[in-house]
């Protein structure tokens, strides 16, 4: 499996949130960011934090934000805990972190998707299926929703709602037909006739 390109495409925190964040740590935790991947650069804690550490202080910028902006701040550094926890295959402590981020920050895409993407992995269906269902309605643009949707009809063997899943992905944008024929959490799904036959109809052609 590739999560990251396939369920945490915004692994990273972009170098605006990144700005917005960096005032929010006292000056002996200040962020550092990890340079591999330039554009999935994420926020990472020198040690071990708690949420209530990264409370605490006064902060000389920190105090002129607003309360709405601390919730975000708040969400960005429990997504960034969530992804530590989901590289490192502990689902269960990837769950808590994505559902605080979100209690943080409502409207956080990215952690809602990594968020079904973690029960998937803990094979928590229902609530897979819940959660994709309220980033349906959040945000309906999102291709990705839409692939991870696929994903779990394909997991649960629902073929027929996993193919049309998949085509709505790919009709919001999603591409990257490479990860399709890889992703084993398609595998039922691929070897479907009703795949076989839509596959061999896209541009670029895709070998099965």
């Amino acid at each position: 499996m590739l999560p990251f390109t396939k369920y945490l495409p915004h692994l990273s925190v972009t170098a605006l949130i990144v700005f917005l964040a960096a005032d929010y740590f006292s000056p002996n935790q200040k962020p550092v960011l990890s340079s591999s991947h330039p554009e999935e650069a994420k926020i990472k804690e020198e040690g071990s934090h708690t949420e209530d550490s990264q409370m605490e202080g006064s902060h000389k910028n920190g105090d002129n934000i607003s309360q709405e902006e601390r919730e975000k701040r708040m969400g960005i550094f429990h997504y960034n805990e969530g992804n530590k926890f989901y590289q490192e295959e502990k689902f269960s402590e990837a769950i808590v972190n994505y559902q605080k981020a979100l209690q943080h920050h409502k409207e956080f895409k990215e952690a809602l998707i990594n968020l079904s993407t973690a029960y998937m992995k803990k094979k928590m269906f229902e609530k897979a299926w819940e959660t994709l269902q309220t980033g349906q309605k959040q945000f309906p643009k999102a291709a990705l929703i839409d692939y991870n949707f696929a994903c779990y009809y394909s997991l649960t063997e629902n073929l027929e709602s996993g193919l049309l899943a998949l085509q709505k992905a790919v009709s919001k944008g999603y591409k990257q037909f490479s990860q399709m024929e890889s992703d084993p959490d398609l595998t039922n799904l691929r070897q479907s006739g009703g795949y076989k036959a839509w596959i061999k109809k896209m541009s670029p052609p895709v070998k099965i």
